[in-house]
């Protein structure tokens, strides 16, 4: 793969090339027009992530869709369960909004046939899963699929080790669109991971079908190349890739996004860190949050440009819930073309080293399925996530992790950088505008409450 040809820059480094451009962009948008700011901005950052990310043809806004896992584990992953779910996306208008991957997780198969050949589990699908793949195109929708690089699943089904070729020709016979690659019972360091996740990448690509890679590796590692090693990145190598070990409760997930505050810089169209799916308020389901905690993980996830994976009961979602996840405002940040993904630019939270946070995920991990209670609380703190955006305007994303309320100020030229000082603002919830000021006040709630601004600089022509 060729580097970006800017001067002496490398693949390695294309995304600072990105990060510049922009950067002057924004120093003479006031003698450019809108839409030639917009038009730029797009073109740069197509042209640098074409140059490092995973050439598939896919992926380019990250993933919206269903998950099985955290709403069914391992318990009725079924084809009448996926053909009632995707009914569902349908009559919630999902489909229209983005929302066009439905995924089986683990669970699916018991063994191989004597050719080696997945067999889905005989009474869950009776028609196999191209019956449901194809029931699932039939309504319009993509659908996705879960192996493992490993001997065998996390859930102890069949890996695909040593089956890469056959489960990739298998896979796209069947109509699959997206493959979760997992982690488990496989070699955990750099190498061989990137080894394993590059083979089943040549032969997905081998197939001729364009095939979403989601690379599931639970390690911020995944992330970022290293060329004097010779390490590729995830960009090279996947659509997306697992930042964290599993979230499950709200601590795990400010330890994700802590995590994923760091990688700003590896995303870009086609590529994108991802810090696990998101959880719904569904008390029926395997994990769930309080309310507000599902609509603060829904403005970071579209705030971070992470894939948007729901994983709630459809069937049993609340008004509270499905105004949440179809809300177009937000969800118009997470699919922005320009595909940057925000970074924390007010932050009272600890800097802590994101492998012991990883580490402690997974000690948190353990005890949560165990259901046993754990010591560890998100910091006492705040942050201000930004969010730039091909339009010029920009996407804030205002939480406290404490547990007691807070009152939050800001500057917008000296905090969050916006030209001229000068904004107006749009609350994405409670969809307030604001005239033209220089700083925002607010008071918010404990506990992981949070609130979603788009800002819109005041141009003045010089």
């Amino acid at each position: 793969r060729r580097g970006a040809s800017c001067g002496n820059f490398t693949r390695f480094n294309s995304l600072r090339v990105l990060g510049l451009g922009i950067s002057c962009l924004r120093m003479f948008r006031y003698k450019m027009s809108d839409f030639h700011t917009k038009a730029v901005l797009i073109s740069l950052a197509l042209l640098i992530s074409r140059s490092i990310a995973l050439d598939n043809g896919v992926g380019r806004t990250p993933a919206m869709g269903y998950n099985t896992w955290n709403d069914l584990g391992c318990d009725g992953v079924s084809d009448a369960k996926i053909r009632s779910v995707v009914d569902k996306m349908a009559s919630l208008g999902l489909k229209d909004l983005g929302y066009q991957y439905v995924n089986i997780d683990d669970c699916w198969a018991r063994e191989r046939d004597g050719d080696g050949v997945l067999i889905p589990i005989p009474e869950a699908f009776p028609s196999g899963i191209k019956g449901v793949a194809d029931y699932v195109h039939q309504k319009g929708f993509k659908f996705g699929l879960y192996t493992d690089r490993g001997s065998k699943t996390c859930a102890d089904y069949p890996g695909s080790l040593g089956y890469e070729r056959l489960d990739a020709e298998t896979f796209a016979k069947w109509g699959v669109d997206y493959l979760k690659h997992d982690s488990c019972n496989a070699p955990t360091a750099r190498e061989p991971a990137f080894k394993a996740f590059e083979l089943m990448r040549n032969e997905l690509n081998a197939t001729g079908r364009a095939i979403y890679f989601s690379m599931c590796g639970w390690h911020p590692w995944y992330a970022a190349p290293d060329a004097a090693l010779g390490y590729l990145g995830g960009a090279e190598v996947g659509n997306s890739w697992r930042t964290t070990y599993d979230v499950v409760d709200w601590t795990t997930l400010y330890h994700a996004v802590q995590i994923n505050s760091k990688l700003a810089r590896f995303a870009s169209p086609g590529s994108w860190n991802d810090p696990d799916m998101l959880i719904g308020s569904s008390p029926g389901t395997v994990f769930h949050f309080l309310p507000h905690q599902s609509r603060t993980q829904f403005n970071l996830w579209s705030v971070m440009a992470a894939p948007l994976l729901i994983g709630s009961k459809l069937d049993e979602m609340s008004a509270y819930d499905i105004e949440t996840y179809t809300n177009e405002d937000v969800i118009r940040v997470n699919q922005d073309p320009l595909g940057l993904q925000g970074v924390p630019v007010v932050n009272t939270c600890p800097d802590e080293d994101s492998e012991e946070l990883n580490e402690r995920s997974f000690q948190i991990y353990w005890k949560v399925v165990a259901q046993k209670p754990h010591e560890f609380a998100p910091g006492a703190c705040y942050q201000v996530w930004k969010k730039d955006l091909a339009s010029g305007d920009v996407a804030l994303a205002i939480v406290n992790w404490d547990a007691q309320p807070r009152d939050i100020q800001f500057d917008f030229a000296a905090d969050i950088g916006i030209p001229g000082g000068s904004a107006s603002y749009k609350d994405l919830w409670s969809q307030q505008e604001s005239m033209p000021q220089t700083s925002f006040r607010t008071h918010i709630p404990g506990d992981g409450h949070s609130i979603m601004l788009l800002l819109t600089p005041t141009h003045q022509e010089l």
